[in-house]
């Protein structure tokens, strides 16, 4: 059922209605009116209309437009700021640098386009932009997720309705480009001049222990029946060709821990027995100089779990520059404690390798341990080296878990450095770092070969005066007919000859029912893993690098024949 309306209360609707239209109709009026008023003033510069989709923006015509056309073909972004540092108006040049429509940037904070790294920044410079002028460099985010380098600058505007800061952005992009390229170049110059440094150094280097070599062989020459005279010249062909083993060993570990290829062979190892054999290293030296070493170790064992040589070369690298830049008859302290941990953490060895020769200057001590650096650069320096060393042992250390650290009070005033190290828990025997052995028993019958006659003969020659029986041939192929002929108990065989190679050679004896249980040996100048692994992968039973050191050969020969003649080994083929 509907219920009428009376005719006086519809009426009276009807009239409010009219009313409340009309109050509304006349406040836009006055609006309107009120915004011609400041268009015929020139207090309006444009409209922002925003719809459901975006900001549409239209610039009135004014006696102001040739500066407007002037600041809208600028090359630089321009926007004007209100005390907040909403964006009320900005060129396109702008938008164009955050790359978004430039409807879409009026009306937003600019520090919405600021990268977040940056936004502090830009804040203190809008807080003194509003002062009095202001600069700096920031990067804007881009619209598509890009990142622009600029420069902002900031100066506050003479107005009268409020705090207005304009602001200038200029694109840094082709500058730093120019920077890095000219950063670039200079790295590369830098870079260049070390490695002109190093491989003239490196063949000072080689060319030293060269020198008393060939004397030795004048002297051999001359004096062959003067049995003093031998050996003394025995020892110091020894030491030199030990000097140049040790600089190729370098170059190969610095190539190794380069390209992260270094294999620690760990095991609980006693640091005292470490550093003793890393002194013996060093004691020829420190004794032909007249220096005194001073050592103070821990008085009980202290044990870490790490590689015995690895950790004897990082001692007996410290070592060797402590007595080499040391003046003759100076002093090399060696001390080591145990520095309690705590909070669930391991504890620490700290050793200590100190000495009372010619220190490092204060700028060259973050340097020390980059490659190829060179302290004491001078022709008068005591003795020289490749500046590796200290890179293999900051290397070496770190990856066994510790940390290496330089100090110095300045030139003249000795060096100190200190390795920390962390120690195992517990009580117990350490595996020791090997020492040179005798040749041992039994002998053998050892077939070498070697596409170089000198080098083959004259290992041939070594381990026939230790008792063993020895041929030598120079080529794959005679290798691989003489291990048929002699049926030798171990075979050397280089990797690069002629006719037939190492590689090869090994396969095709290996393939023979006479050469299943023969030991066969590598031995090359060659010591990258991948080249190992290709030995072992043709067949070899070991990898040896040249210079052979022979100890370290029957060694590996006494082990792997060992291996061959145990009960469980497959028996031979009839």
């Amino acid at each position: 059922m509907t219920t009428p309306v009376q005719p006086d209360e519809g009426r009276s609707n009807t009239v409010e209605t009219l009313q409340v239209a009309n109050s509304e109709l006349a406040h836009r009026l006055e609006e309107a009116e009120e915004t011609i008023r400041a268009i015929r003033q020139g207090a309006v510069d444009a409209f922002v209309i925003q719809d459901l989709a975006s900001y549409r923006v239209f610039t009135l015509e004014s006696a102001d437009r040739p500066y407007r056309l002037f600041v809208e073909q600028m090359q630089q972004g321009v926007a004007t700021l209100d005390g907040d540092g909403t964006i009320v108006y900005c060129n396109r040049r702008l938008a164009e640098l955050l790359k978004m429509p430039h409807g879409r940037a009026v009306g937003a904070p600019l520090r919405d386009f600021v990268a977040a790294d940056d936004r502090v920044r830009y804040a203190e410079l809008l807080s003194r932009g509003k002062l009095r002028s202001s600069r700096g460099e920031v990067y804007l985010q881009q619209a598509d997720g890009g990142a622009v380098p600029v420069s902002l600058t900031f100066e506050a505007l003479p107005v009268d309705d409020g705090p207005l800061v304009g602001v200038f952005v200029s694109d840094l992009t082709i500058q730093k480009h120019h920077e890095q390229l000219v950063s670039a170049q200079a790295a590369l110059r830098e870079a260049d001049q070390r490695k002109n440094e190093f491989l003239a150094l490196l063949a000072h280097e080689l060319r030293n222990p060269l020198a008393p070599i060939s004397n030795a062989i004048d002297i051999l020459r001359m004096a062959s029946h003067d049995t003093a005279a031998i050996q003394s010249i025995c020892a110091m062909l020894e030491r030199q060709v030990g000097q140049m083993v040790r600089l190729v060993d370098d170059l190969l570990d610095v190539s190794r821990i380069s390209h992260d290829k270094v294999e620690l062979q760990k095991a609980r190892v006693d640091l005292a027995s470490i550093i003793t054999h890393a002194i013996d290293s060093v004691r020829p030296t420190a004794t032909s100089m007249d220096h005194e070493l001073l050592v103070s170790l821990p008085s009980t064992p202290v044990y870490l779990d790490g590689d015995a040589v690895r950790l004897t070369q990082v001692f007996a690298n410290l070592l060797d520059n402590a007595c080499k830049f040391t003046p003759n008859g100076g002093h090399v302290w060696v001390t080591a404690e145990v520095r309690r941990a705590g909070s669930g953490r391991p504890d620490e060895v700290v050793v200590r390798i100190r000495d009372s020769g010619i220190g490092i200057p204060a700028d060259q001590l973050s340097r020390v341990f980059e490659m190829f650096t060179q302290i004491d650069t001078s022709l008068g320096r005591p003795r020289s080296g490749l500046g590796i060393g200290l890179t293999l042992v900051k290397s070496l250390v770190e990856i066994h878990g510790g940390r290496v650290e330089a100090h110095s009070d300045g030139p003249g005033r000795g060096s100190e450095f200190v390795v920390l190290l962390p120690i195992m828990a517990g009580e117990g025997s350490a595996d020791q770092p090997g020492s040179s052995l005798a040749l041992a028993a039994p002998t053998h019958r050892i077939l070498v070969a070697d596409d170089n006659r000198d080098s083959a003969e004259s290992l041939a020659m070594r381990l026939r005066l230790g008792g063993h029986e020895t041929h030598a041939v120079f080529d794959g192929l005679a290798a691989v007919e003489m291990a048929e002929a002699l049926r030798p108990d171990v075979v050397l065989l280089d990797v690069g000859m002629p006719q037939l190679n190492g590689h090869d050679a090994c396969r095709r004896i290996r393939s023979q029912s006479w050469g299943e249980k023969m030991v066969l040996i590598a031995q090359t100048g060659w010591g990258q893993e991948e080249d190992r692994r290709q030995t072992t992968e043709a067949g070899f039973d070991g990898h040896l690098v040249k210079p052979v050191d022979v100890a370290a050969l029957m060694k590996l020969v006494d082990s792997l024949r060992r291996d061959r003649d145990r009960p469980e080994a497959s028996p031979l083929k009839p």
